[in-house]
């Protein structure tokens, strides 16, 4: 319902009532209130589809959908693809001007400005007389207000004024003192206090390395905690407290039909001064091995640390942290340099900072005759062991109290201990290289992350990439999640 309103207008002959640098930019802005839970704008609404596009097609291929698919979900439902250019014309709305969207609580305000006020209210008149379509109105600040309900306790209102739409979802969560009062606050004139936070957006989409011109905003996480606290259950509450020490979300999206690229950074405070403490640098030739890899993975928080932050949430939902703890695991690396499931081969390597080594060194001992096999080696100064067995694998590993590595493919492990620059370990990092693996392994692989039931249409997306990449790390007193991605 949201997608519905992804469009806007020129900049021409509006009346804005706080006309600051952010408004000249994002003309939408000028309707925005005062305290915002959550912010969103982009200079045009073909940018915003297409990061709405980039998004879905770059994550809606681990549950087997794409955009396309979605926008034509959206048009059976609404008669109309909002996150087409035809969709948004139909709405009578120019594809070439700015969008904002924002509430003062969970309910979400989209601001347009028309290009044809005449089409935009034949569409909604048609709403209006579709049969059995009950719709309430209201005059605020002398302008007609409209209701309607889609749903259940879901209302959609609408306004039209001066050449700008006012569209709003009401989902039944937060409570208005009188009807319309949603438009009553974005009608009137603002002092901007967003602009700071919206600022914290503006420096995450200068980092951007294409573009920079899609959507940007933010969200007040304590705003959102708060409304959280007061409709959960009590046993939740404990979970939430763990989320407090973050205060603003900045994000920007940005992409041009071939790349597609975004930042996430949350304002941790102190708190990110405690994750960066709690960071294991991975083996310090990990980088290069995993340079050229099809696909690379490291995760390098302390799995006791996410367990002391985690136990309130798992507690509530009945649940225990045994799958983070048993194995004796804190941290894992994986690079995949080649797969072949069919034949049961491929070349790679695992690396983990151990709390335990019990659990592995009990995997070892099911090799039938390892004693047989196996001879010591050393790599790098580490002691180590390599396993031959004839005609079919030959595998180097360590193995001790608080390490443990594994190396298929001839000098990997003295590849992977080799020493190599000091950099910072990112909290979490996924590198993929499509064209890296057979379309047949890739298949192999989705099926153990997505399941069998997406494994196909899943990797039949993923094919329309030529790479993508996921970073989560620590700057200064942030989180910052960047994902990057390009088409083929």
């Amino acid at each position: 319902m949201i997608s519905l309103v992804c469009a806007c207008t020129h900049r021409t002959g509006v009346d804005a009532p706080t006309p600051n640098g952010d408004v000249q930019e994002f003309a939408a802005l000028a309707w925005v209130p005062d305290q915002p839970t959550y912010l969103w704008t982009a200079h045009d609404v073909a940018a915003a589809q297409r990061s709405i596009d980039d998004v879905i097609d770059s994550f809606g291929m681990l549950v087997g959908a794409s955009a396309t698919d979605v926008g034509h979900e959206l048009e059976h439902v609404l008669s109309i693809d909002p996150l087409s250019e035809s969709g948004t014309r139909k709405l009578g709305i120019d594809p070439s001007a700015s969008i904002a969207m924002f509430s003062e609580g969970l309910d979400p305000t989209i601001v347009v400005q028309v290009a044809s006020p005449d089409t935009t209210r034949a569409f909604f008149d048609s709403v209006k007389s579709t049969g059995g379509v009950a719709t309430q109105s209201v005059v605020i600040d002398g302008v007609e207000v409209t209701s309607v309900k889609l749903f259940g306790r879901v209302h959609a209102s609408w306004a039209i004024d001066k050449g700008w739409l006012w569209i709003h979802f009401a989902f039944g969560i937060d409570r208005e003192a009188q009807p319309g009062e949603w438009f009553a606050h974005a009608h009137r004139s603002h002092s901007g206090a967003w602009a700071k936070s919206f600022g914290w957006a503006k420096e995450l989409r200068a980092k951007l390395a294409a573009k920079a011109n899609g959507m940007l905003g933010f969200f007040d996480v304590r705003g959102l905690l708060a409304i959280a606290r007061a409709h959960a259950p009590k046993q939740v509450i404990a979970c939430l407290e763990r989320f407090q020490p973050i205060g603003i979300a900045g994000f920007a999206i940005d992409g041009d039909g071939h790349h597609a690229g975004g930042r996430l950074a949350l304002d941790l405070g102190p708190a990110a001064a405690t994750i960066a403490s709690s960071l294991l640098p991975p083996p310090p030739g990990f980088a290069s091995v995993a340079a050229t890899a099809p696909i690379a993975l490291q995760w390098n928080l302390d799995a006791d640390a996410i367990a002391r932050f985690a136990s309130p949430c798992i507690a509530t939902l009945g649940g225990d942290l045994d799958f983070l703890t048993k194995f004796g695991v804190r941290t894992a690396r994986v690079a995949v340099l080649t797969l072949d499931p069919d034949k049961h081969e491929g070349t790679g390597v695992v690396a983990a900072d151990l709390r335990d080594a019990s659990f592995l060194r009990g995997m070892l001992d099911q090799i039938p005759h390892r004693s047989m096999l196996e001879s010591d080696h050393s790599y790098g100064g580490i002691a180590g062991h390599r396993i031959s067995i004839p005609f079919f694998l030959s595998l180097d590993y360590v193995l001790n109290d608080r390490l443990g590595m594994l190396a298929v493919g001839d000098g990997l492990m003295d590849k992977l201990v080799a020493a190599g620059p000091a950099i910072p370990p990112p909290v979490f990092a996924l590198d993929l290289i499509v064209p890296g693996l057979p379309e047949a392994t890739w298949k192999f692989v989705m099926s153990h992350v997505t399941g069998e039931w997406f494994a196909s249409q899943a990797t039949s997306l993923l094919q329309r990439w030529h790479d993508g990449h996921l970073r989560v790390t620590i700057d200064r007193d942030a989180l910052v999640i960047e994902a990057s991605g390009n088409r083929r």
